[in-house]
């Protein structure tokens, strides 16, 4: 909760839509820090407040959503978001070491599922490619610092929602975690790009369109599908 209030990832979730426009610093990108910070990265750290043994899911997706920002800062020379992912990704490993169900960080889940793998594939294409257009920004802004993290920090959410997409299709225990998160973080920066077009880091109301479609797809898709058995302790035992 302190992450996500005190660096304004939930918060931002509201209050972002009613952004002013100052540089880069607009409602486009403050949706996409909260897509990144509040519902990928803090969400998934919530749901480790109850039963955690059951929804390891939410802690992976939390560390991909901190690497996706360290890999994008290195990439775009950014080093404010550089300092603060290797921070948050130094407090996420000791959470990793002292989860309960810690052996399960690194193992296979139930899946892959088809349906949700390809929606994520599939969606992979033009968010490697907005990363990339956003990163080579990073690079050649010119302005204030705090600016140019602004476009660093619009790729690192791109590439979080694609690859919590992946691990939602691999179901690891508390999957349909992962999946919503993914889902509803697409739909909100695709929500963004559509209610504000032209600001810098929009894509259009066409492709804001199709990745808030995409989004909602992806959570219809795991809502309805099955739930995976996995074996503790010998027995079967259901974990969604």
């Amino acid at each position: 909760m302190a992450f996500g209030i005190g660096f304004f990832g939930l918060t931002v979730l509201v209050i972002g839509w009613f952004e002013k426009p100052f540089g880069v610093s607009t409602p486009v990108s403050e949706l996409s820090h909260g897509a990144l910070a509040g519902i990928i990265i803090t969400i998934g750290l919530l749901t480790q407040l109850r039963s955690p043994e059951r929804r390891i899911a939410g802690l992976q997706q939390a560390v991909l959503g901190i690497l996706a920002l360290l890999v994008t800062a290195v990439i775009g020379g950014r080093q404010e978001p550089l300092q603060e992912s290797l921070l948050f990704l130094a407090a996420l490993s000791l959470l990793v070491i002292l989860h309960p169900a810690r052996e399960q960080f690194f193992k296979r889940g139930a899946g892959p599922t088809a349906s949700l793998a390809a929606v994520a594939i599939v969606g992979a294409v033009p968010a490697s490619v907005y990363a990339a257009f956003m990163l080579v920004q990073a690079r050649e802004f010119i302005g204030p610092p705090h600016h140019a993290d602004r476009f660093a920090e619009m790729a690192a959410a791109a590439i979080a929602i694609v690859a919590v997409g992946m691990l939602a299709s691999l179901k690891t225990p508390g999957w349909r975690i992962s999946a919503w998160s993914a889902g509803a973080a697409a739909i909100v920066v695709g929500m963004a790009s559509i209610v504000f077009p032209n600001a810098p880091g929009a894509v259009g109301r066409i492709w804001g369109t199709l990745a808030a479609g995409a989004g909602a797809v992806f959570v219809v898709l795991a809502s309805f599908s099955p739930w995976p058995r996995y074996w503790s302790h010998g027995k079967p035992a259901t974990f969604g």
